[in-house]
């Protein structure tokens, strides 16, 4: 199989963030996809499991999802997609505000955020999709979104391990 075929698909990059109780948790991922148009819209997202991260939004059953923008810099997504939220504050300096659902939504080079409820897992080998209802969403900027393509061909970055599209 070659696998380079998958590079074709299309993704956005996002900031995903979840609290329960005291603990704050966040990751990047590349795959959220909306599911539904409806009045509460739909939506999957699909995180590792070894990442606290969906640790954390299977005790929280929350998740705020930030649409990353262009100017997303490597400090950002380095802070979210290459370090661990069980060792390292993410919030520590970074721009965001309190959504309705008690979790930060980050908006630092953010387009637009969505404000979710899980309401179903599913178990997917390494990772675990979660299916979401919308519960807000909101645009911030009109800047242009940050593609997958647009971080490895302009940016240059690299995909961490724990990534849905990780190939050795």
């Amino acid at each position: 199989m070659q696998k380079e075929a998958f590079f074709k698909l299309s993704y956005g990059l996002y900031i995903i963030t979840t609290k329960y109780e005291e603990h704050f948790a966040g990751c990047v991922v590349n795959t959220v996809v909306q599911a539904t148009a409806e009045k509460k819209p739909k939506l999957l997202v699909t995180v590792n499991k070894e990442n606290n991260t969906n640790i954390t939004m299977k005790q929280a059953k929350k998740v705020n999802i930030s649409v990353l923008s262009q100017d997303a810099d490597m400090l950002l997504i380095g802070k979210f997609g290459f370090r661990s939220s069980k060792d390292f504050d993410k919030l520590d300096g970074t721009e965001h505000i309190m959504g309705k659902n008690n979790i930060p939504i980050i908006t630092k080079a953010t387009s637009s955020y969505i404000e979710a409820n899980i309401i179903n897992e599913i178990d997917c080998g390494t990772h675990t999709v979660f299916v979401l209802e919308a519960e807000e969403a909101k645009i911030i900027s009109d800047k242009p979104v940050l593609t997958y393509d647009y971080y490895h061909n302009v940016i240059k970055g690299k995909t961490p391990p724990k990534a849905s599209s990780f190939s050795i």
